[in-house]
């Protein structure tokens, strides 16, 4: 049982350690010699639970993109709450995850050039797509709104992600005005809409 815990210690001291060193070298310019030093651990772990380099970042980047959504998606609350208040939720989770937004754009420029991780980008991407559109779907029929769940379940990514790319590349973002804006587009979409 000690040797199971240690092993998931060190597979989550490599992941760490990998979002960490891709989020400040970008996917490129991680090394396993990096990852060896940043985690603590040894080249048999990180092939022994990985495989490759490759794998490792593909893991990180299924964490990392679907941290904002996700994770508001897996709330018991997030069935009752409107696209605007879902809006809310994942751009708090975002701000919450300090290292989130850095990660997820390094991840972004990574997958230009590598079509393995461009394709877990795609499928994470239409996972989390699908989950939102359900629960606006839902609230939609609960509250009587015709809408589009699936197009406002792409606008209301957009701007969570668009939030990401601007905390990353623009610190200072007032997060409470672009969450403001944000809500106000998306209530003006959805007619006779009550939150």
């Amino acid at each position: 049982m000690a040797t199971t815990r240690q092993t998931a210690a060190a597979r989550e001291a490599i992941l760490e350690a990998a979002a960490d060193l891709v989020r400040t070298h970008g996917v490129v310019g991680m090394s396993i010699a990096d990852l060896i030093a940043r985690s603590g651990t040894s080249a048999g772990a990180i092939y022994h639970h990985f495989g490759s380099k490759q794998a490792v970042v593909l893991e990180v980047t299924r964490r990392a993109v679907a941290v904002p959504m996700a994770s508001v998606m897996s709330t018991p609350t997030s069935a009752g709450l409107s696209p605007a208040h879902l809006l809310e939720a994942a751009i708090t989770r975002v701000v919450h995850d300090e290292t989130t937004a850095e990660l997820v754009v390094q991840v972004w420029a990574g997958a230009s050039s590598d079509p393995e991780l461009h394709e877990v980008l795609h499928s994470e991407g239409l996972g989390i797509q699908a989950a939102v559109a359900t629960v606006v779907s839902d609230w939609c029929a609960q509250h009587e709104v015709d809408a589009d769940p699936e197009g406002l379940a792409s606008v209301l990514i957009g701007l969570v992600m668009g939030y990401a790319v601007q905390r990353a590349l623009l610190p200072g973002t007032d997060r409470e005005a672009y969450v403001a804006t944000g809500q106000q587009l998306l209530n003006s979409v959805l007619p006779n809409a009550a939150d």
